[in-house]
């Protein structure tokens, strides 16, 4: 499932928070792996992604984190295999649009895919 959210990047902290959650839908409950926190709706759909240490993040996956301060749009990306939650980042600039690949993995999945 492919959507695009709105976002807001926190210099200060260096903490990126997407979220993508509709009108109609409420949020249930978050969970934290690593420097990502997951936000679902009852039905454990992923609307929401909050990425602390963002600039690692981005360096790990070959991106330079300036990107963040020309970001125009986020896209987020969602897709469940077997044990492990799929996610991809799509962030659009002034010059450039890069995917960073998240996987998270888990024994037993919280989250659907709508």
């Amino acid at each position: 499932m492919e959507k695009n959210c709105r976002f807001s990047y926190n210099e200060l902290d260096d903490s990126l928070i997407i979220s993508c959650k509709e009108e109609n839908e409420n949020v249930k409950e978050s969970f934290m792996f690593d420097n990502f926190i997951f936000t679902l709706t009852g039905r454990g759909k992923v609307v929401g992604l909050q990425i602390r240490n963002i600039s690692k993040v981005l360096i790990e996956n070959n991106v330079s984190p300036e990107i963040l301060n020309e970001m125009k749009g986020v896209t987020l990306i969602t897709k469940q295999r077997e044990n492990c939650l799929l996610i991809g980042l799509s962030i659009i600039s002034q010059h450039a649009k890069v995917n960073v690949p998240i996987r998270v993995f888990m024994q037993e999945s919280k989250a659907i895919l709508n």
